[in-house]
């Protein structure tokens, strides 16, 4: 079997630890194996001491223009990198695009952003202050490269977008990159990174791959490194607590759980534009990449005279999904497995226990038969819907506020359409990645974006006049912040130029106005 090896201190080389299978989803047939690594503090200093500065000599222009020849790259073996991942991610050829296409769109995006940089060695953040009324003096913030590593540890369920897109902000800061995919699908970051490596357009250091798990990693974290984590909650706390980074202070930046929220304004009617998107977003937001999205909304906020005819509409096109989920490969199915036998138990359990407090309306999580594989095989979960009562959706105590299910699971949250109750079921969730406001009431609105965004790092806005330009809101954009409060990490991704900060140091100069200007090129 095929033993994929990781990229440190300038080689590749396969692991001496133990050996992890992976496998595809959708028919449990073994792809290849990869093994634990050892030599990571090495791999760390290799980055600080050979890629870093390499990356601060080329400055943020050139940077960018190594971005924009990735993407070309990237684009030109598109073809190939979807089979990988319907063949190990289970994806279906569209969530495979997704994934893909997010990835090469953010290199596109922010070799533009860099494009629009100083060619410096630092930017200008802001304008320069006077220190007090009258004074000659100023104080002037810039933002310069960190000199450590960025140590990016990233999710099974998006091994293109996750590992390319923090890649692309950390490079364009000038600060070298050792990316860490989830084990369980990580065929697809191996070919990518195989593909960025082999092309000659990084410098020795800029970017290493560790497969496997993390191993001895955080313990050889220093004060100017940074890391970013997607994934639980759980294991986001394990990271921030770590005593190597805790003692370093190294900047950490999270990406855990998030019980993302569709909030239906009262004044929603059925037959109208805005009513069919919410069901059409729903839908998208529930099967895409079978509901593995951080991005997913796991909690539909419906007016209580909106309950039925949304159910109906909801349940009618998911069966149509559901009668077409199977295994990839067959051109006819819709909606693929979730990644892994473990995701799988993990799924069951949490509708296991979110029923506690809802009654499931739609799906069978214990369902054997799907298309294309014998019965029992592979790791497929049906497209799952469960509906509260209006009391039980307002206790903050209940399941469907405090646990993620990580698949086609999402729970209807019937509300009497005020906005204090919609706040009050948002805020239950402690914090989220993305909401979705569907209304054309302005001042329901405007109320709802005041009580609502404290809890949230994305509202989106729907109304009947925009349904039929608006984007799912799952979709995650280069320009918009990506992050939550709370539960979701307290992160922040992306957000265009401001996605750059956790790479770079905000230093204030402080000296005469003259010289300032002269230094930093005001003149």
């Amino acid at each position: 079997m095929n033993e994929l090896g990781s990229y440190l201190g300038g080689a590749w080389r396969n692991g001496d630890g133990p050996v992890a299978t992976l496998t595809n989803p959708a028919t449990d047939e073994p792809l290849a194996q990869v093994r634990a690594a050892s030599g990571l503090g090495e791999a760390l200093a290799w980055a600080r001491t050979t890629g870093g500065p390499a990356l601060r000599e080329q400055g943020f222009r050139r940077r960018a223009e190594t971005l924009g020849a990735l993407a070309k790259l990237l684009h030109g073996a598109r073809e190939e990198l979807i089979a990988v991942a319907v063949q190990n991610g289970g994806n279906t050829r569209g969530d495979a695009k997704f994934d893909i296409d997010g990835a090469i769109a953010v290199l596109a995006a922010y070799a533009a952003i860099g494009a629009e940089l100083p060619t410096g060695a630092h930017l200008v953040d802001g304008e320069p202050a006077p220190l007090h009324k009258g004074s000659k003096l100023r104080a002037q913030h810039v933002l310069t490269p960190r000199l450590g590593a960025a140590i990016h540890i990233n999710a099974f369920n998006f091994p293109a977008w996750g590992m390319v897109g923090k890649f692309a902000v950390a490079h364009l800061a000038g600060v070298p990159v050792v990316t860490k995919p989830a084990t369980s699908t990580a065929m697809l970051a191996h070919r990518i990174a195989e593909l960025m490596l082999g092309a000659g357009l990084l410098p020795p250091g800029a970017l290493q791959l560790l497969l496997g798990p993390a191993g001895d990693l955080l313990d050889h974290v220093g004060p100017q490194d940074t890391l970013a984590f997607t994934g639980s909650a759980d294991t986001g706390a394990k990271i921030r607590g770590h005593a190597r980074v805790v003692a370093t202070n190294a900047r950490v930046n999270l990406e855990a759980d998030s019980l993302n929220a569709a909030i239906i304004g009262p004044d929603v009617e059925p037959g109208t534009e805005l009513f069919d998107l919410i069901v059409r977003d729903c839908v998208t937001e529930l099967t895409q990449k079978a509901g593995q999205k951080c991005t997913a909304t796991r909690r539909i906020l419906v007016p209580a005279a909106l309950l039925e005819p949304l159910r109906e509409a909801l349940l009618d096109r998911l069966a149509a999904i559901a009668d077409k989920t199977g295994n990839p490969a067959d051109d006819g199915v819709r909606m693929g497995p979730l990644s892994s036998k473990q995701q799988l138990a993990d799924a069951r359990a949490g509708v296991a226990l979110l029923a506690r407090a809802a009654r499931i309306v739609r799906g069978n999580p214990e369902r054997r038969g799907f298309v294309g594989v014998a019965d029992g095989v592979g790791c497929f979960l049906e497209p799952i819907v469960l509906e509260a009562t209006a009391e039980a959706a307002l206790d903050a105590r209940a399941p469907f506020h405090a646990h993620e299910v990580f698949g086609p699971v999402a729970t209807l949250l019937p509300y009497d359409g005020t906005v204090a109750s919609a706040a009050t079921i948002v805020a239950a969730g402690q914090g989220s990645l993305v909401g979705t406001l569907y209304a054309d009431d302005r001042s329901y609105t405007t109320a709802a974006i005041a009580a609502l965004s404290p809890w949230l790092g994305r509202l989106v806005l729907a109304s009947e006049k925009i349904a039929a330009a608006s984007l799912a809101p799952g979709c995650v954009f280069p320009v918009a912040n990506h992050g939550g409060p709370g539960r979701a990490g307290a992160g922040e991704e992306l957000g265009g130029k401001v996605g750059l900060a956790p790479y770079l140091q905000r230093t204030t100069l402080q000296g005469g106005a003259a010289e300032l200007a002269r230094l930093l090129g005001h003149e």
